[in-house]
């Protein structure tokens, strides 16, 4: 232990024995004189110098030392093989309805903004599922940040009367959910605004729903009407309230142009996506590069999409339902063997266990001694046996 570190360590000791001015000053004495001796003792080599160490818990008369001098202990090391337990996740907040006073939670995590987009503008990394919140008694659905808002008169007739209906399923459906939003908006007669973005993020919902290394006929079909839906409202808005600022028009327009491609009309699409693309500098570089890149797609008439794991295309559904078909066929086809192979497997059984059975064997053989009397010669097939002997009289 070198010098600087004894001498600090008697400081630590001496200090806080004092209790008054006069014993302050004698401790000061004290300790300058006990620092200096064992500075000496070091310096001449002493090879037994007892000091209370670090770790030694400081007695009644000692007071601690100072937080920022005695370097905190050592971490210990995580054992080989184990992980520290994650972090429990944050409680999910609870929303209170106004309509019937029920509580709600959005469905789903929040998630991070990404420059990175699909075709559609979708960010894959962003939750959409925890922007709306639906009553779980009532059905009335609204964004997270105005969900405890009192709604009009006519919203809350309309959730208590139609709403409720469904309104289990949409507490645990994030499709479901958006379509109870889209359904209120509609009769509070929303801006565009909020219904562009309730029918957009309804598609967004029902993309993530896509099955893992196939394509569900189905699904694909309400993703289409609900992309036309969207492209209905974008029309209507461009018309009748289009956004003041250029870059929300040259969005909108970019989104009738591209939703309109993936529903299978590229033709139409490439008009409106190359102009967009004209417009790249004021569009913004990532939505600018996606426009010229999709109107490339749809002037060579493709409407696929890359989606995950694979490329969806709006032309595959017909092949896809005829290819369910036919499996359905397979399988039905398949139910039908299997079901008269076990048919008939019980029937052989059944007769089997019938001719085993001892009733069978004792009826047969009364059978036998019935028909044949007593001194009467019994038939046989062998040509070569003896004649039978006469009958007794």
């Amino acid at each position: 232990m070198d010098r600087s570190k004894i001498v600090q360590r008697i400081k630590h000791l001496t200090q806080g024995a004092a209790r008054s001015r006069a014993q302050r000053g004698a401790f000061a004495a004290l300790s300058v004189a006990a620092g200096v001796a064992a500075v000496w003792l070091v310096g001449a080599g002493w090879p037994r110098v007892a000091l209370a160490s670090s770790d030694d818990p400081p007695s009644s008369n000692e007071a601690p030392p100072p937080p920022g001098d005695v370097p905190p202990p050592p971490e210990a090391a995580p054992a080989p093989g184990r992980r520290d337990p994650a972090p429990e996740p944050p409680p999910r907040r609870t929303y209170r309805c106004p309509v019937d006073g029920a509580e709600a939670a959005a469905k789903g995590a929040d998630g991070r903004d990404t420059t990175r987009r699909d075709s559609d503008l979708e960010m894959p990394t962003r939750a959409y599922s925890n922007l709306v919140v639906v009553c779980p008694s009532c059905g009335y659905a609204a964004w997270a940040g105005e969900f405890e808002r009192m709604p009009p008169p006519e919203v809350a007739d309309y959730a208590r009367s139609t709403l409720k209906r469904s309104a289990r399923s949409a507490g645990t459906d994030a499709a479901a959910a958006y379509q109870h939003l889209m359904n209120v908006l509609h009769v509070r007669r929303a801006d565009f605004t909020e219904q562009i973005a309730a029918a957009l993020y309804f598609t967004y919902v029902l993309k993530r729903q896509r099955p893992y290394g196939g394509l569900d006929p189905a699904l694909e079909r309400k993703i289409v009407a609900a992309r036309k839906r969207t492209v209905g409202l974008l029309n209507r808005a461009l018309r009748d309230a289009p956004p003041k600022l250029l870059h929300a028009r040259l969005e909108w327009t970019y989104l009738v142009g591209e939703l309109t491609r993936l529903g299978g009309d590229t033709q139409s699409a490439a008009t409106a996506l190359r102009g967009v693309c004209e417009q790249q500098r004021e569009a913004g570089f990532t939505m600018g590069r996606l426009a010229c890149e999709m109107a490339q797609r749809a002037e060579r008439g493709e409407s696929w999409e890359d989606f995950r794991d694979g490329v969806f295309d709006v032309r595959g559904i017909e092949a896809a339902e005829r290819d369910a078909t036919r499996r359905r066929a397979e399988v039905e086809k398949e139910r039908a063997e299997a079901e008269r192979a076990k048919a008939e497997a019980d029937k052989a059984r059944a007769e089997a266990d019938r001719q085993r059975s001892p009733a069978a064997k004792s009826g047969s053989s009364k059978g036998t001694a019935h028909a044949q009397l007593p001194n009467q010669p019994s038939s046989t097939d062998d040509p070569y046996a003896p004649p039978l002997p006469p009958v007794a009289r």
